[in-house]
């Protein structure tokens, strides 16, 4: 168990989540569909912390597996980091990012000098997607 200085809460937020991570086994699927029957503010609290990886909030809003590489830089992030964006690796010429703003997601597309995208909300991956496929224009 957790302790900090919440009153328990985070500690809560913990036990919940190893349940739901022990009856899923992992499966990103199966975690996203538990995250949806909660309370809206309880997910997004959960969404934000540690207690997810960045794999598992990737799924959560996309439902789509972005490839071997970028699952693999984001499993080994924690979903807090995604305030500040946690690298996908390279798709074609592109690096990609995924982050969270305003409780939303955001996939940034950026090339060797600067980000030349950005796309935000539920769509934003398969927007990503396309921007790419299209060589970098909308």
């Amino acid at each position: 168990m957790i302790f900090g200085d919440d009153g328990g809460r985070y500690a809560g937020l913990a036990d919940m989540m190893e349940e739901i991570l022990t009856r899923c086994n992992d499966d990103p699927a199966c975690i996203a569909a538990s995250l949806e029957k909660m309370e809206p503010d309880l997910r997004r609290e959960i969404l934000t912390s540690d207690l997810l990886n960045a794999w598992q909030v990737f799924w959560f809003h996309f439902r789509e597996d972005p490839g071997d590489e970028a699952v693999e830089f984001l499993l080994f992030h924690p979903a807090g980091e995604l305030g500040r964006g946690v690298p996908m690796g390279d798709l074609d010429i592109f690096t990609l990012t995924f982050r969270m703003q305003g409780g939303e997601p955001e996939i940034l597309v950026a090339d060797d000098l600067q980000q030349v995208g950005r796309f935000r909300g539920e769509k934003a991956w398969k927007r990503a997607k396309a921007f790419i496929l299209a060589g970098g224009a909308e």
